[in-house]
């Protein structure tokens, strides 16, 4: 109807189906994404024919399908991602080869051409991880079968499209071999310039750019460079998006709320209208139409059923997988969308594809898209990480932030929450007045500067409690703050100066460092935390007890894996045995370096990384043993270094 076309009208059609859908759907327990694709099918143009799927539409669902593939890619573990590159190779061979010459046998079956037969085998070749959502909410993304499957998705669809393109290339039965190797190193070269160029963009654009809008936006358009990239290539734009989720994945934080808010914008709207237009192309009464139709269906329902389950079970054999995992993998592969509706699409368009197969690949898109949440839903549940978070250390549950101005201390506040969001905890804000003479200073600011807290983590993940203070001093606000509401560290800013000869670090740092019982953090922090590129521990001779070394080591390990960057350690020879000892059961991805300090530390050997080193300097232990053992290092690096500093004190 032709009033449904205006913006308005247009825009809240969508956006009700995206509401309502999923609610009813899972009242009857089936999963949301399904709601939303039967929701499609209902107002497309084989149902109410309310919206129809022209090309806004399409132009929406293309921007959701790379979206959808991007949120793949930034949810699977990097690392581990890494780890798993052979085992995802077996399996995307496997349910790769096996739908392609199933598809191709159905094809020969029903009389094609050669081409069409080829063509048909590699539409059923690759799949799309429609159901990954579901993952993602119960929060099982980083098991090893889904990182296989995941990184199987993008060799079947490069497959898929290679395949594409060999059958458009072909000419009289002969193939332009110059085009296809001219392909082959084109997407060489573009892998390497996404997981080695772009990280390396990134961490440069973060040491100078910070902000959640800019970081926002600089993640959206590597991500639709990245999909353009591979289309000039010749290959479809997900594979593209998937790499960049990816690259992305190892460049920022894991639990940075830059990438929260990306996949916030994707799941809440992109991906369920790249669903919705899915519903809407598809129309189920054309097996009503033709009883040929009908033996067409059956086939292509039997072999993307059948063919990518014995990829499956062939895999689940050859790696152990549990009853559980086996199921998920199905679920997530055997789902056909991205690349199977751009070639159908491209098949009617050259003549290898009748009505009757387009319709039947259609339905067979719907039905796949219905089972595959289906399944996963059922089986995920069961699912393991395949390899659980390092040791979570009661250290970052309960991180105590003391605040005099928020907006010049954004840094200090995104470290409190990587680290309270790596530990599952709660950034504890904190601002102190100073009580004088009976009147109460500055009461009146607290509030405000308090509630500018939320809004600049702009992340509603991270839990904060925001706590105003009175107090005769700083140091005793502070102090007695951790002490009632419970803090596990203290984290604080440092100007990199000390106030008076006979202090350390500064009179109030000083009293809160010498008369806590808690760990204390001091952090010096001129740089964005999403640019760092390493955290480097210094371990001087002498530096800490061997009783606490471990508790240092761990906090490290907490602190790299929650920035998501690799871990150095340059340590006196007299600790280095032990710091093996302590990190080789911990497997550590990628590997911790453990570099031996040659004579005493040299700060100016630290300058060339100072805008992407975190330097953290362990303390330990009372006023005198740290003078005796660590002396005036602190202030020595502060002076001289102008990179991120902090100083990690343990007070036994």
């Amino acid at each position: 109807m032709e009033q449904f076309q205006e913006p308005v009208v247009f825009f809240l059609v969508i956006m009700t189906i995206i509401l309502v859908a999923p609610i009813l759907s899972e009242r009857v327990r089936l999963p949301g994404i399904v709601g939303i694709i039967l929701g499609g099918m209902l107002i497309g143009p084989h149902g109410l024919n309310l919206l129809a799927a022209n090309d806004r539409m399409e132009f929406l669902s293309v921007i959701g399908l790379v979206y959808l593939m991007f949120s793949a890619g930034l949810e699977v573990d990097f690392h581990q991602f890494i780890r798993v590159r052979g085992r995802a190779l077996v399996f995307g061979l496997l349910t790769f080869l096996f739908p392609q010459l199933m598809g191709m046998t159905l094809g020969w079956i029903l009389g094609m051409p050669w081409l069409g037969m080829v063509l048909l085998g590699s539409a059923f070749a690759s799949h799309t991880l429609i159901a990954f959502p579901i993952l993602t909410r119960l929060g099982v993304t980083r098991n090893e079968a889904v990182a296989v499957t995941a990184g199987a998705t993008i060799l079947t669809d490069i497959g898929a499209f290679v395949i594409l393109a060999i059958v458009l290339g072909a000419k009289d039965g002969e193939l332009a071999v110059g085009y296809f190797v001219k392909l082959f190193v084109l997407l060489i070269l573009f892998g390497l310039a996404i997981f080695f160029v772009l990280p390396r963009v990134g961490k440069w654009f973060f040491q100078r750019f910070s902000g959640r809008a800019i970081e926002f936006q600089f993640v959206i358009v590597v991500l639709f460079v990245a999909a353009l990239g591979a289309r000039l290539i010749g290959v479809h734009e997900v594979v593209g998006a998937f790499l960049a989720g990816l690259a992305i994945n190892a460049t920022v934080p894991r639990h940075s709320p830059v990438t929260g808010h990306v996949l916030f914008m994707g799941e809440s709207f992109f991906i369920p209208v790249f669903l919705l237009y899915s519903g809407m192309i598809t129309d189920p009464l054309t097996l009503f139409r033709n009883p040929q139709a009908i033996f067409i269906a059956v086939g292509i329902l039997l072999v993307a059923y059948v063919s990518k389950f014995v990829a499956a079970w062939i895999t689940g054999r050859i790696f152990h997988y549990t009853k559980a995992e086996l199921f998920t993998v199905y679920g997530l592969s055997h789902a056909q969308a991205a690349v199977t509706i751009p070639t159908l699409v491209i098949g009617m368009h050259v003549g290898l594809f009748d009505a009757n197969l387009f319709n039947a690949a259609i339905l067979m898109i719907l039905f796949t898209s219905i089972t595959s949440p289906l399944l996963v839903q059922k089986f995920a549940p069961g699912l393991h990480q395949a390899h659980e978070e390092t040791e979570s250390l009661p250290l970052f549950h309960r991180i105590l932030v003391p605040l005099a101005d928020p907006s010049h201390q954004e840094n200090l506040l995104s470290l409190a929450s990587l680290m309270a969001s790596a530990g599952k905890g709660v950034v504890l804000a904190l601002n102190v007045a100073r009580e004088e003479r009976g009147l109460v200073h500055e009461m009146h600011k607290q509030k405000e500067l308090l509630e500018r807290v939320p809004e600049l983590l702009n992340d509603p993940d991270i839990r904060i409690e925001l706590i105003p203070r009175l107090a005769n001093t700083y140091a005793q606000g502070i102090l007695h703050t951790s002490m009632e509401r419970q803090a596990s560290l203290i984290l604080m800013g440092w100007r990199g100066k000390r106030n008076f000869q006979q202090n350390i670090l500064g009179s109030v740092l000083d009293e809160v460092v010498w008369g806590s019982d808690l760990p204390v953090m001091v952090g010096k922090l001129p740089y964005p935390i999403n640019g760092m590129e390493r955290v480097l521990l210094l371990l001087p001779a002498k530096a800490v007890a061997p009783e606490v070394l471990r508790r240092i080591l761990l906090a490290n390990v907490t602190i790299a894996e929650a920035l998501n960057v690799p871990l150095s350690i340059l340590a006196d020879g007299s600790f280095l045995h032990q710091v093996g000892e302590i990190l080789k059961p911990l497997d550590l991805e990628p590997p911790c370096e453990v570099v031996r300090m040659q004579g005493s530390l040299r700060i100016d050997g630290l300058h060339k990384n100072a805008e992407s080193d975190l330097l953290v300097i362990p303390g330990y232990g009372s006023r005198q043993r740290f003078l005796a053992n660590i002396g005036n290092l602190p202030e020595r690096l502060a002076a001289s270094f102008n990179g991120n500093i902090v100083l990690l004190h343990f007070d036994r």
